[in-house]
């Protein structure tokens, strides 16, 4: 049976040129992008804001995985509804380089899982505070096109609920993989900064060049 995720959209402009799927974290729900999406004020893009599929177990609110390490995991709710929203999103004209993912907390996981997996590189996926939780299944089932798929990662190294560890295991993994990708750190716990609004909006807007110019910064660096 075919799946659709609840979701909430807001246009920019009348003739949106980028479509960005905001994926919460646990517990989250289609409206707590709302702020970041005010926020980032991004130029010519229609977010697309689903909601989870599954409830949180021991708390309210929604989940995109359900179960746990002994039973096992089930996602195929998630993986459905999100492939209907990306045709969704191709029906609706936007070419699938102006289509990009954004995922916090376990939406980062889900962003990472989902991206590597599609038959088609995408604009770029931007994981923020996020983790690989699924290693050797996710490395079987990528995708040989999806590693074109540019990547930012984002952590703060304050954060004592994922550890920035997390993210620095997968910024290995999606380099190894040969994926475009830059890792930036800030200080701060489990939140998506301000201060770093300014970086998401451009690497929506051109994410190679960001990737490029932030990976030589850091080389130039490590040098001196």
């Amino acid at each position: 049976m075919s799946y659709k995720l609840v979701t909430q959209t807001y246009s920019s402009s009348k003739n949106p040129k980028k479509a960005i799927i905001g994926i919460h974290g646990w517990t989250g729900d289609e409206y707590v992008f709302e702020p970041i999406v005010k926020l980032l004020k991004i130029e010519n893009a229609k977010w697309y804001l689903p909601r989870a599929p599954y409830k949180a177990e021991s708390k309210n609110g929604n989940s995109w995985f359900a179960g746990n390490d002994v039973d096992g995991w089930e996602f195929d709710k998630t993986f459905d509804g999100m492939n209907n929203l990306i045709n969704e999103i191709q029906n609706s004209g936007f070419s699938n380089s102006n289509i990009f993912l954004i995922g916090f907390s376990q939406g980062a996981c889900l962003a990472i899982d989902f991206a590597l997996r599609l038959p088609f590189p995408i604009g770029g996926i931007i994981p923020i505070a996020g983790f690989i939780k699924f290693k050797t299944q996710l490395l079987n089932e990528a995708t040989k096109e999806s590693i074109n798929t540019p990547i930012l990662l984002m952590h703060g190294n304050k954060d004592d609920i994922i550890p920035i560890k997390a993210s620095e295991t997968a910024n290995q993994i999606l380099a190894a993989r040969g994926h475009p990708v830059y890792f930036e750190t800030y200080n701060a716990p489990h939140k998506i900064p301000k201060k770093k609004m300014g970086l998401i909006r451009d690497f929506v807007k051109n994410p190679l060049n960001i990737i490029t110019k932030s990976n030589i910064q850091y080389h130039r660096q490590k040098i001196v």
